[in-house]
Parts: C-alpha cells; sequence; structure tokens
C-alpha cells in the first residue's frame, strides 16, 4: 500500500548538498550545480562526477545523513572517502574546490556552447566526450584539498 497524505516538495536550489541516486549505484553524497525544472546537475563527492539527476532521486543531506551515509560494509572505501570530503565541505565552504572547480567549468562550458554557431559539430561531440574533458578538468582529489597523501 502507498503512503497516506502528500509530501511537501522538495525545496533544493544551487549550492544545497543532497544525497543523488543514479541507477545501479547506492545515494551517493553530492552537491547541486544547477537547476532544470525539475532536473538537477549535481556534483559527487569523492569522485568529481557530474551528472543529471531528477527531483525524486534527491534527498537532503542533514536530513537522510543517518539513513543514507552509514556504511556497512568494508569495501566501501571511496564512500567513506566521499562522506569525508562532503562533511569538510559542509564546515569549510570556502574550501569546497572540487565544487567551485565544477561550476566554473559549468559556466565555461555553456559559454562555449552559446559561441557554438555549428550545431553538426556540436551534435557530433558526444556527451561522454565533453564529459571526460571537463573531468580531466575538475578531478580534486580530496587527499589533495586536506593535505593527506597515500
Amino acid at each position: 500500500m502507498g503512503r497516506k497524505g502528500k509530501k511537501e516538495p522538495k525545496q533544493l536550489g544551487v549550492g544545497d548538498f543532497v544525497f543523488a541516486k543514479v541507477r545501479g549505484f547506492r545515494a551517493w553524497p553530492a552537491r547541486v550545480l544547477r537547476e532544470d525544472g525539475n532536473m538537477f546537475q549535481v556534483y559527487f563527492y569523492g569522485t568529481c562526477n557530474i551528472a543529471k539527476v531528477g527531483v525524486t532521486q534527491l534527498f537532503e543531506y542533514e536530513k537522510c545523513k543517518s539513513r543514507l551515509g552509514e556504511v556497512k560494509q568494508k569495501h566501501y572505501g571511496l564512500f567513506k572517502e566521499a562522506m569525508l570530503h562532503v562533511e569538510h565541505s559542509l564546515t569549510n565552504p570556502g574550501e569546497d574546490h572540487g565544487y567551485f572547480q565544477a561550476k566554473a567549468d559549468l559556466v565555461s562550458d555553456e559559454a562555449e556552447l552559446d559561441d557554438d554557431d555549428d550545431e553538426e559539430a556540436l551534435a557530433s561531440t558526444s556527451p561522454q566526450l565533453r564529459m571526460k574533458k571537463r573531468l580531466g578538468r575538475t578531478s580534486v582529489p580530496f587527499a589533495h584539498i586536506t593535505g593527506d597523501s597515500d
């Protein structure tokens, strides 16, 4: 049976900390880069990846931290690192270099798209290729930010 009553719509905006769920993966700590209707572009902590996620697949970080942020298995080392990264970013928002770099790259990519008049050239550039180019610029390992080294 379904839940009784209606849920209030999520009030999320750019810069909000969330858990984002992508099919095939567990909910992962992220931060909203851009809002486009019911779709949000998010930056994933730990992996430095970017993805579009529907509003129904986003969960407010503080409300869901105890449920979604818990690690029960040993092989989730990257998830633990992502949780440390997001906690560091929450306490030191000005030092969230990976997020700010991803946001700057997003603005830069949008400016390039606005300047590009050749629609065929744009259509031939796969989203995966553009993502690989972007990841090369946005990947900022958490260990680099905290000064840790492995």
